[in-house]
């Protein structure tokens, strides 16, 4: 029993190598198996056994598929020429037995074009005919190239291969085959070939160039590009040689991977014929050269640090080409890349596949791409892993179009999304409009007219990036509740506060002199004054005594300085009468600017501002235990329902679009907003969401490939009251814009929302009460970057394209502390009355020592003074008289 497995394991296991020598799944290893032309493209599909050809404008109708002529055939390479003429219904090939792989036969393949009444382009005939089909021209016996390129000249009518084991000329009108050694052009030097490219230079002398990988030492291998003249159908000669380095720094590669087949040491050499230009990509080297020839020379103009593995021009100019970056994702579509670039500039003009020129998915997974092609009026093909080719459509300005694979009918042409445009006809994708300017017009028709320019915005629109219409900059206006708590006076002292306003004059402006008791108390006195100089008439005329004797009576009555004694201070009192009356009255009034939030301006005194209340803030620990007294407010706003209103300004992105999720920790639970409209300028979508708790964490998904200005944002949340509005929260009202003008919202925006209780206490003017508490939620925010400016400056704008989804996420937290603001009466009535009291002694004191100053001083001065002027009148009385007696004696 155990021989006869021996046996079996013998047989059976031989069996199985031998077939998996070559994989007819692999579309990349050995060679090319896609080739076009003017007229049509060719696919080798060795994983079904047949040759694909599909005739221009392509699709399944000019389609075409031939078989093999053995299920074992490898087609390794397929090639034709560039310029073929519509005669030339032919293409070249080179291929293998898929089990052994023992040999190499070159042929032709020949098939005939027909014409349909219905269709306005030429078919291929499903049948050939008994000229047409397969027809080997030369079989190589030995070992399998492990590299092998094949290419034909422009005219079809040469054919060359170089392959690891040799070169050869196959001339196709004659059917005849040269082969040419490597020792023959490259003596001395081992060299494996990755890519090839034919074509003639502006003198008409026919060259190859030939990339790949030469011997350097015994584990070292260089990339090198060579520049071959080439002398068909017998000979040529190498011309030029140029080793591709990276930043002037020789790059080795180890042999064992160089010399051999590997997905990522693959080398692409694409020739523009009418600018004598030539592009190379190495991707083992993260490069890609620039190149001009001619027949002698071969000069490197630029380097792009871009891994490409297949290039090709898509241009007649020699100015744009495409670069295949097989092990760039580009997701969720493929694992793959392809940038268009300008040459002359090294800018990417675009990136396929983006949101706008997309594919259906044929496999489970993204697909990888191998190579590109291009056709007759330079649409790109692109050629996946599997074999399948997508071929990107040139739209006309103003229109984009999805892509398709090769055979199926292509889409129909769509408008550019919302917020873009397109100015030229071409394969690229529609470009945002620039700031200032909007995608619709400024009198809107027809909405589904193309946007081939973008128009200007009205001056008080807001429009960013990418702008769709104008909306009036009236309606986003931010708002905050943030307001800075009031600072207490500099003076807190109600005696100071009295002081200040009974004894100062101001003299700006008119109404605070008006307002000034002192003023008045100085009129008091002028008054009083002017009542002094009568009562001094009155005492000079004998007539008037009685009259002097009854005001003296009067105002000793008055007397509040000397306690009657004075007659004198009987009209400075009635100054102080008028201070006094001042100060109880601005008590009575004084007392009634409280609290702020219900007193009016101080019309009474100079200083409208000013108010009977002081003011302190502070932080307090939310851990911290609350009183009895201050729980319910605490409860309140944290009953306050949220509503949260999210405006995407400036985007095509509609209700359908979004899907909203409340993120929690590692998983997240989808919901549906409140409401969701459009607004009445078709470009601010309103999304609502009623809170069901305050510290959320939202996250919105918009879906499409549409843009977005700005988001504007508003969080308001109804006032409510308990306990006879002992209790009391606050409406919430806060709106913010986040936006910048030159960009549009980045792919993910993060918004982080935090919250802090702030809590205002307020006393009462009298001991009877507790006060009463208002609350309010004072909102704060921080951000990421709103825009991936910095990646689309260091990478490239094209990066804005590949976005199919806009996150928008929104966090709340809540602060670990809460703001407590307190608001204190400066007097209260009780105390009002003792200081008035208080101030009228003050003032009848003031007026006494004032008097008692001028008793002991200023009178005894003035006396002295009187009495020395009296004495020095009788002393020049006595010396005149005694003058006049002498005189008289003489």
């Amino acid at each position: 029993m155990i021989n006869i497995f021996v046996v079996f394991l013998l047989t059976f296991i031989p069996l199985t190598l031998e077939v998996s020598v070559l994989d007819p799944y692999n579309y990349d290893a050995y060679g090319t198996r896609i080739a076009s032309n003017d007229y049509f493209v060719v696919l080798a599909q060795n994983d079904l056994s047949r040759y694909s050809i599909i005739m221009a404008p392509f699709g399944t109708p000019f389609t075409c598929n031939y078989g093999y002529g053995s299920v074992d055939d490898f087609v390794m390479n397929v090639a034709v020429g560039r310029r073929q003429n519509s005669t030339q219904m032919s293409f070249v090939y080179l291929r293998t037995n898929s089990s052994t792989g023992t040999y190499q036969k070159l042929g032709v393949f020949t098939f005939s074009q027909m014409r349909n009444t219905e269709e306005p382009a030429a078919m291929c005939d499903k049948i050939l005919g008994s000229n047409n089909g397969e027809y080997e021209v030369k079989v190589w016996n030995n070992t399998l190239s492990e590299m092998s390129t094949l290419q034909m000249n422009r005219a079809g009518t040469y054919a060359y291969g170089f392959l690891s084991n040799g070169i050869f000329i196959f001339d196709v009108e004659n059917k005849s085959v040269q082969d040419i050694s490597w020792e023959d052009i490259l003596p001395s030097i081992y060299f494996e070939p990755h890519a090839l490219d034919v074509s003639e230079t502006s003198d008409g002398i026919p060259i190859a160039l030939v990339a790949g990988y030469y011997q350097y030492d015994a584990n070292k291998a260089l990339p090198i590009l060579y520049l071959i003249r080439l002398n068909p159908p017998s000979t040529m000669m190498v011309i030029k040689s140029y080793t591709l380095m990276t930043d002037d720094r020789v790059k080795f590669t180890r042999s064992n991977f160089a010399f051999t087949y590997q997905f990522n040491y693959a080398m692409s050499v694409s020739i523009h014929d009418s600018t004598q230009q030539v592009l190379v990509g190495v991707s083992q080297s993260s490069a890609t050269y620039l190149f001009s020839f001619n027949s002698t020379n071969l000069q490197l103009i630029k380097t792009f640090n871009q891994p490409a593995r297949s290039i090709s021009w898509i241009d007649n100019e020699g100015i744009q080409a495409a670069l295949l970056l097989a092990n760039v994702p580009t997701l969720p579509w493929t694992q793959s890349r392809v940038l268009m670039i300008n040459t002359s500039s090294t800018d990417i003009i675009s990136a396929y596949p983006n949101n706008q020129q997309t594919f259906e998915q044929w496999t489970d997974l993204p697909p990888t791409f191998n190579r590109l092609a291009t056709t007759f009026d330079n649409k790109l093909m692109v050629q996946a892993s599997d074999g399948t080719v997508l071929l990107i459509h040139s739209a006309d300005a103003g229109y984009f179009i999805k892509t398709n694979d090769i055979y199926s009918a292509s889409f129909f042409p769509e408008i550019c999304p919302a917020g873009t445009y397109k100015s030229i006809t071409g394969p690229t994708p529609c470009q945002v409009c620039p700031t200032n300017t909007k995608s619709s017009p400024t009198n809107i028709t027809n909405s589904s007219m193309p946007t081939i320019m973008c128009a200007a915005c009205l001056n008080d629109s807001f429009c960013p990036l990418g702008s769709v219409n104008d909306v009036n900059l009236s309606t986003i206006i931010s708002s905050s509740q943030a307001y800075a708590y009031p600072t207490s006076p500099s003076s807190t002292s109600f005696d100071d506060i009295l002081i200040e306003n009974v004894f100062s004059i101001q003299t700006t402006p008119v109404r605070c002199i008006l307002l000034s008791p002192f003023f008045w108390a100085l009129i008091t006195l002028f008054l009083g004054f002017i009542i002094l100089i009568i009562m001094g008439i009155f005492y000079y005329s004998p007539t008037k005594k009685k009259h002097l004797k009854r005001l003296q009576y009067i105002f000793r009555q008055t007397d509040l300085i000397g306690n009657g004694e004075l007659w004198f201070g009987g009209l400075v009192s009635f100054a102080i009468v008028v201070l006094v009356i001042f100060s109880f009255w601005f008590g009575s009034v004084f007392i009634k600017l409280y609290p702020i939030e219900t007193s009016n301006d101080a019309d009474f005194a100079c200083d409208a501002s000013l108010r009977n209340a002081q003011f302190s803030s502070g932080l307090q620990l939310l851990s911290t235990i609350k009183s009895d007294k201050e729980k319910p407010i605490f409860d309140l706003l944290e009953a306050q329902n949220f509503t949260l209103q999210i405006n995407f300004v400036q985007t095509g992105f509609l209700c359908q679009d979004i899907r909203l999720q409340n993120n929690f920790g590692s998983y997240a639970v989808d919901f549906l907003p409140t409401t969701c409209l459009l607004q009445s300028d078709n470009a601010t979508l309103t999304v609502s969401i009623d809170m069901p708790y305050h510290l959320m964490d939202i996250q919105l998904n918009l879906t499409g490939e549409y843009y977005i200005g700005g988001v504007f944002i508003c969080l308001t949340g109804a006032n409510s009251t308990t306990n006879d509005s002992v209790y009391t929260v606050q409406e919430l009202k806060f709106c913010q814009l986040f936006s910048t003008s030159e960009q549009t919202l980045g792919q993910t925006t993060k918004i982080s929302f935090i919250l802090t209780k702030v809590i205002n206490r307020t006393d009462v003017l009298d001991y009877s009460g507790s006060g009463y508490y208002s609350g309010r939620w004072i909102p704060t925010t921080t951000y990421e970057l709103l825009n991936d400016a910095l990646a689309y400056k260091q990478q490239g704008n094209y990066l804005r394209y590949l976005a199919t989804q806009q996150i928008l996420k929104i966090s709340f937290s809540e602060t670990q502390f809460y703001v407590i603001n307190e608001q204190q009466p400066i007097v209260r009535t009780n105390e009002m009355l003792f200081h008035g009291i208080l101030f009228t002694t003050t003032i009848i004191g003031l007026f006494a020592l004032a008097f008692v100053i001028i008793r002991l001083s200023l009178l005894p001065l003035m006396k002295w003074m009187m009495e020395r002027k009296v004495h020095r009148l009788q002393f020049w009385r006595k010396k005149t008289k005694e003058a006049i007696v002498n005189k008289t004696m003489l």
